[in-house]
């Protein structure tokens, strides 16, 4: 989800890349978002992310992919670098 054209996305859309913040502060890579934004009993935003492969082969299969709820402020959108270079040029 992008709040404007000259901007990167803040919010991953279901399917797009995703890196995963750790506790430590290390990138985890290798995940997609499987939802946008939810807001759980607590309050606490969270995004369903699963691995690549799971992502794959539920698409392929025609099922729902196994995901795991991750908060939404450890999860940063994978942008392309060309699609950051047509952002900051415009």
């Amino acid at each position: 989800m992008t709040f404007g054209k000259s901007r990167p996305p803040l919010v991953p859309d279901p399917g797009q890349q995703v890196l995963l913040m750790s506790e430590d502060g290390s990138r985890i890579e290798g995940f997609r978002a499987v939802s946008g934004p939810l807001t759980t009993e607590t309050g606490e935003i969270i995004i369903r992310v699963a691995i690549e492969e799971e992502y794959r082969n539920s698409r392929r299969e025609g099922r729902r992919a196994v995901s795991m709820a991750w908060p939404a402020e450890m999860v940063e959108v994978s942008v392309p670098w060309y699609k950051w270079q047509r952002w900051f040029t415009r």
